[in-house]
């Protein structure tokens, strides 16, 4: 049996825009129709899938990522509903504390995983966290929450060999900015074609910085990918890479942005278009994914899918009849894939190739 294990931090409502007097996307609700989803859904049955309860993360765990000029900075904003760390970044006076919380219940999924407590784990927190960089946050985010999952494996639990891969529909910019030159961790993020879609950062052509050159892949989705898509990629590069990496575990960013009912992003990702990438991933890896973003009524849904898919047990049924949605998106899409698909592979050639042979 496939033992799953789920952490959520608790306090998370207390980071909330409205309590500055305005609303946001990024809202407590996110999570609570996901738990309240589960819930409904009878699936949390204490013996494939249980939640743990976790203490907070310390200062020295965010440090490990993130300057103490950057930390001193989120709490003097905490003290000052006016200011803002960064676009489209809010704080609350107990904003410090969440984020403590959060990152304490991912640490302890990645603790369930390391000690094989479980095989995989899911810490649905909030705020989210891949477009915060060392000394910088943008998008709703405060620290890098995979970051510092990474960096504790790496220094505390002594893994030599991590990889962080992102199906949020945006660039996981804070990520690659921390670790671009740490060739121990290997960053794989697929998103919306950046000349469309905040934060306009992760390009192809950024692939890291010496000594760990080519250890940072980014390929560009073509807006209205979907499902063919994100399987061609994931196949012909990203399971390629990672089979010759050999990680010790996955940190899946999980963004649900990528949902073709998403008001933020132009993609086409289905329930069976996140299924079939979650399961690949855990069928082969110990995976710890972390709730990234999301912004529309299925996330409760697209919870249940990243659930099963980590557990191996079947999907519920994608009613999205895909000959229709591939009927109505933009002929160019394939030919826009296709010649990215081909330009990232030229461009990690020289680290991760010939294609045929890995």
């Amino acid at each position: 049996m496939t033992r799953v294990g789920i952490t959520f931090n608790k306090n998370h409502h207390l980071h909330d825009s409205l309590l500055n007097g305005y609303p946001s996307p990024e809202n407590p609700q996110r999570i609570r129709n996901i738990l309240g989803y589960l819930e409904d859904s009878g699936l949390i049955d204490g013996e494939i899938f249980s939640f743990y309860d976790a203490s907070p993360a310390t200062i020295r765990d965010i440090l490990r990522v993130h300057t103490k000029e950057y930390v001193e900075l989120i709490k003097t904003c905490t003290r000052d509903s006016r200011q803002s760390p960064g676009k489209d970044v809010y704080v609350c006076p107990s904003s410090f504390d969440v984020a403590l919380q959060a990152l304490g219940c991912i640490l302890k999924a990645g603790e369930l995983v390391t000690t094989q407590e479980c095989k995989h784990a899911y810490a649905i927190i909030r705020p989210p966290g891949h477009h915060a960089g060392p000394d910088s946050c943008n998008g709703f985010c405060l620290f890098n929450n995979s970051g510092i999952l990474a960096r504790y494996l790496l220094e505390v639990k002594g893994l030599e060999r991590i990889a962080i891969v992102n199906i949020d529909a945006h660039a996981s910019d804070g990520t690659y900015a921390a670790f671009e030159a740490d060739p121990r961790v290997l960053c794989i993020s697929m998103h919306q074609d950046q000349k469309s879609l905040y934060p306009f950062k992760g390009f192809i052509k950024d692939i890291g910085v010496r000594p760990a050159l080519g250890y940072c892949i980014n390929m560009e989705m073509p807006t209205e990918s979907g499902n063919p898509e994100y399987s061609l990629f994931y196949d012909e590069i990203a399971e390629k890479v990672l089979d010759k990496f050999n990680p010790q575990l996955v940190i899946l960013e999980c963004g649900f942005d990528a949902y073709h009912k998403e008001p933020l992003a132009q993609l086409n990702l289905t329930v069976d278009g996140y299924y079939r990438l979650i399961f690949k991933l855990a069928s082969k890896w110990n995976v710890v994914t972390l709730l990234e973003g999301g912004y529309h009524d299925d996330l409760g849904l697209l919870a249940s899918v990243v659930l099963r898919a980590l557990a191996g047990i079947e999907n519920i049924r994608d009613e999205v009849d895909q000959i229709d949605l591939l009927a109505s998106r933009h002929a160019k899409t394939r030919k826009e894939f296709n010649n990215n698909l081909s330009l990232l592979k030229t461009r990690l050639e020289p680290y991760w190739g010939p294609w045929g042979h890995i």
